[in-house]
């Protein structure tokens, strides 16, 4: 479970109310997980899958997550390149699918989402469940596989 975006916040301790939050979070998980009930909606977090640079020139990524994600403009800056920030341009969000236009092409060979002193509970990536998103730290930007040879496949 995501320990971002639980309000009110705390740095490293919650105060009581946020506690009481992080159980409503948890106790869906708990009843899944111990008592067998079947969840009607998504109860987790979401998790990235796969991030893949779009086919032809390198200025789009496409990061796959396990389930719907709410994308706001002011996330760009809460993704890193190779560790360098400020190089997403804006993003959109089909199904499961959140797609980068970075502000020029790049040859990046990892993608991080979130920085640990540099991120900021107003800026955050959510699932459709408003549960905030796993951060991730130097996933690799994989090559698409239109781009691949036949014979790398």
């Amino acid at each position: 479970m995501s320990t971002l975006g639980i309000r009110p916040p705390g740095d490293c301790h919650f105060p009581l109310v946020g506690w009481a939050e992080f159980a409503r979070l948890i106790q869906p998980l708990i009843e899944r997980d111990f008592y067998g009930k079947a969840p009607a909606t998504s109860i987790t977090p979401p998790n990235l899958r796969h991030a893949s640079f779009a086919r032809g020139v390198k200025d789009t990524i496409n990061m796959e997550f396990d389930q719907p994600v709410v994308w706001a403009e002011k996330l760009a800056g809460q993704f890193y390149l190779d560790g360098q920030k400020d190089k997403v341009g804006s993003g959109s969000v089909t199904g499961n699918v959140l797609t980068l236009k970075l502000k020029e092409p790049s040859t990046a060979t990892k993608i991080t989402y979130l920085k640990e002193i540099a991120w900021n509970q107003e800026t955050l990536l959510s699932g459709a469940n408003g549960i905030a998103a796993l951060t991730f730290c130097n996933v690799p930007l994989m090559p698409s596989v239109a781009a691949e040879p036949a014979s790398a496949r």
